[in-house]
């Protein structure tokens, strides 16, 4: 789909991310797009999926500190379209990141 450079997050000053979890409130095709667009318009949330389960989007979001989070979620999140609960679980170390895609089964 394209090309892009990885810069190490805490060398640039990027060094807390946090899993956020979102609960929608009045499940709609409207509503999740509304949220779709609103989180796509968020430069701290780097990916973001539709889940089943608990929650109903997963965002992966990339913040300076704890206090510019804490602004994100009062100023931004909790003020998305449905939004009925959030969660948020903060990473504490990288394990892996940005691995390759497995193509084994093109070899079939």
């Amino acid at each position: 789909d394209g090309y892009r450079a990885v810069l190490n997050r805490k060398t640039i000053g990027l060094g807390l991310t946090v899993f956020v979890e979102m609960k929608v409130g009045k499940h709609s095709r409207d509503n999740a797009a509304a949220l779709q667009q609103a989180l796509m318009a968020l430069p701290e949330v780097v990916s973001c999926h539709m889940v089943s389960g608990a929650s109903d989007f997963l965002a992966e979001v990339v913040v300076p500190d704890l206090e510019a989070y804490e602004r994100l979620i009062t100023d931004k999140i909790l003020t998305l379209p449905t939004i009925e609960d959030v969660r948020s679980n903060f990473a504490i170390r990288t394990v892996k990141s940005n691995g390759p895609l497995p193509l084994g089964h093109l070899a079939k």
